[in-house]
């Protein structure tokens, strides 16, 4: 992943800050050495000193789910030069990451990288993970399932529907788009030859589930929810099998898409039946 789209990363992840005090909205993106994403953004408190800083809430909770290795990690907010993170923050992330790449940016394009042990050029302590006592045997845990999972969205939905109820009874019909993020367009090689894809996404504005309903497309007869396609589910995922119109760049055109304008969009597949 290129720094600039790790730092665009941090920066959505910057509108997430808790920070009623400093008026100061911290975001990072840390990146694993498998490509994944893992966000943070700053969580203040009314006891000062409780307050969490964007690069930590990140590494805490990539460290949760599971991740061990560390690329990089990007770090923006309002303010020129670029902000560089704390001294604690260094030290954790030394700890738990190693001599990472850091990029720092701000709202005004402004960026400058370094490396982690440039910005603490003599760490207390290593990283100790091979002596952690949890280790590898949390992996074979069968409670294991049980932890959430993240996702980090490839793109997402371009229309005119702005919520579930404004999506015309003949969207089969009508156009839609698809934004892939540009550092994954290589994946859509050879996509034009397909006529439908599946789209993958995230219903972002689902809130809420019951497991048993009644369902107005099947004459109000109660159905489990896993037996529909009801929006609202234990995960709001969807999958919307649509006409592939045509692609430009990173762009697909596609027919029939009951996806609201903005919508995260997960994965694209294809339909090999």
């Amino acid at each position: 992943m290129k720094p600039d789209t790790l730092l665009a990363t941090a920066r959505a992840a910057r509108l997430r800050a808790y920070a009623p005090y400093s008026r100061f909205l911290v975001g990072a993106a840390l990146l694993t050495d498998g490509g994944a994403v893992v966000t943070g953004a700053n969580v203040e408190n009314a006891s000062y000193g409780m307050t969490a800083c964007a690069e930590r809430t990140a590494i805490w909770t990539a460290i949760h789910a599971g991740y061990r290795k560390f690329k990089s990690i990007a770090v923006i907010a309002d303010c020129s030069p670029p902000p560089t993170p704390c001294g604690a923050c260094r030290q954790v992330l030394w700890e738990l990451a190693g001599n990472i790449e850091v990029v720092m940016g701000n709202l005004k394009g402004e960026t400058k990288n370094s490396s982690l042990l440039d910005l603490l050029p003599q760490p207390f302590g290593s990283a100790i993970w091979s002596d952690n006592p949890v280790n590898q045997e949390m992996f074979k845990s069968e409670q294991i399932w049980r932890i959430p999972v993240s996702f980090h969205p490839i793109g997402y939905v371009l229309n005119d529907y702005q919520a579930p109820l404004s999506i015309p009874d003949n969207y089969k019909e009508l156009l839609s788009q698809v934004v892939i993020d540009p550092d994954m367009e290589k994946g859509l090689y050879r996509l034009d030859e397909e006529e439908k894809i599946n789209v993958i996404s995230y219903l972002h504005e689902a809130r809420g589930y019951t497991l048993k309903d009644k369902r107005s497309g099947r004459g109000n007869e109660v159905y489990g929810v896993f037996v529909c396609r009801a929006p609202l589910r234990p995960n709001a995922i969807a999958q919307s099998t649509v006409e592939l119109v045509d692609i430009k760049k990173n762009i697909l055109t596609v027919k029939g898409l009951d996806l609201i304008n903005g919508t995260p969009v997960l994965d694209i597949k294809t339909d090999y039946r």
